[in-house]
């Protein structure tokens, strides 16, 4: 009794202390919303023909199952029964949510108007998402309403860090409780990684049914196949490798069926993903499943723990800021242009100068008066010093040539100096 108490204990504090996953749900949330953006510019140029008017053609091809069957309004978004002009406003639309979706802004409003607007635009043509991913996708999605999805690498997070925390939901004095959104989001996080396990032990165990996949054949034979090759060159090399294909088939089976054991030790969940992430990367490449081999590696990303996203960003974070230094040495400098706020000090500098230099030029006397004033320094200088010759200014009339003697003779003798 005192273990399960441990364990409900245990339970408790995991799922209610702090968010789980964010970095994981943020990569699932940008990867894709890319996702989404790359396929429908890729069925542009034929989107009449996969979506529009022209795709009446396959009518008895889109309901092979109810599965590709949805609820009001979802079946009612996008309609074949729609002008091209129409479909491709809808289709912009879904291109804008798309791309707000994987910036993550708004994500309370965007998370739950892009899912029903990419189910909707799937409807409509489900053999060409028949490819794995999209069953796989549209269920993460539902799952990923309930996770905070933009807590990290987002809009929402850059405005969270200049405004602070929004306000709770609700009305009034009633408000969603504090704990309650973790609680969601660290249930999306269980539901996510138990559809993946569930869906690793299923796959295994239709795997095993068959002989191929015990004998250590079935990499070969599924390499064989023409219609799966991306790359043909690249998939008559890797089959001639025969240990490879048997080590490659086991360890595809084997490491499914193991993966949720594999999970519950650090060290051996490493390994799982390792073996997962490697199995989509060659699905991908050699049996052209890019979409499915993307959903899936994005989705095991949930599994990486957040301290181990913090360490990977304190790795890359100043290797990056490095490469940005030199890269940014090797542009040609901006002249970056003053603002209306740093031009008004330069402003108000350059009148104070020339209202200086007025003063100045106020104060300083006009040429006359300048001789005149060097004119009156001489006379005293001279007055001071017998030996000194006055020089007389231009402008003054009145100076007199004769010297200093001259002068006292003629006022001890005024009588000779008039005869």
């Amino acid at each position: 009794m005192t273990q399960v108490i441990r364990i409900w204990e245990l339970f408790t504090h995991w799922v209610l202390d702090e968010r789980r996953g964010s970095y994981g749900v943020a990569l699932m949330r940008m990867g894709f919303g890319a996702m989404t953006i790359a396929l429908i510019l890729m069925f542009l140029p034929d989107m009449s023909y996969s979506f529009g008017e022209g795709s009446r053609w396959g009518e008895v091809y889109y309901r092979t199952s109810f599965t590709d069957d949805y609820l009001w309004p979802i079946s009612e978004l996008f309609s074949r029964a729609d002008s091209d002009a129409v479909t491709l406003v809808k289709v912009f639309v879904l291109l804008v949510v798309a791309a707000l979706y994987t910036l993550g802004w708004r994500m309370r409003i965007i998370s739950p108007l892009f899912l029903v607007l990419l189910l909707g635009f799937a409807s409509t043509n489900p053999q060409l998402f028949a490819t794995g991913h999209h069953q796989t996708l549209r269920v993460v999605l539902i799952f990923l309403l309930l996770a905070d999805t933009s807590r990290v690498w987002s809009l929402d997070a850059r405005r969270r860090r200049l405004k602070g925390e929004p306000p709770a939901l609700g009305f009034g004095r009633f408000r969603v409780p504090s704990w309650f959104p973790v609680l969601t989001n660290n249930v999306a996080v269980i539901l996510i990684g138990a559809q993946l396990c569930i869906a690793y032990i299923a796959s295994a165990l239709w795997k095993l049914q068959g002989p191929m996949w015990g004998d250590g054949t079935a990499v070969y034979y599924t390499l064989r196949l023409q219609e799966l090759a991306l790359l043909p060159w690249l998939n008559d090399f890797v089959w001639t490798l025969t240990p490879l294909v048997i080590v490659a088939t086991f360890a595809a089976v084997y490491g499914q069926l193991m993966f949720p054991v594999l999970l519950l030790n650090r060290w051996t969940r490493i390994l799982g993903l390792v073996v997962v992430t490697g199995m989509h990367f060659a699905i991908g490449i050699l049996l052209a499943l890019p979409w499915f081999s993307l959903v899936m590696i994005l989705s095991d990303m949930i599994f990486i723990r957040t301290q181990s996203w913090r360490w990977l960003a304190d790795f890359v974070r100043p290797k990056m800021r490095r490469l940005w230094n030199r890269v940014s040495g090797w542009l040609p400098a901006r002249q970056e242009k003053a603002t209306p706020d740093e031009q008004k000090p330069a402003q108000s500098t350059k009148r104070k100068k020339s209202k200086a230099a007025s003063d100045e030029q106020d104060v300083t006397p006009a040429p006359d008066e300048q001789d005149v004033t060097v004119s009156s320094a001489v006379l005293d200088a001279q007055d001071t010093t017998p030996a000194l010759t006055r020089v007389p200014a231009e402008t003054t009339p009145q100076a007199d040539p004769a010297t200093r003697r001259e002068r006292r003779a003629r006022a001890d003798f005024p009588a000779s100096g008039g005869s």
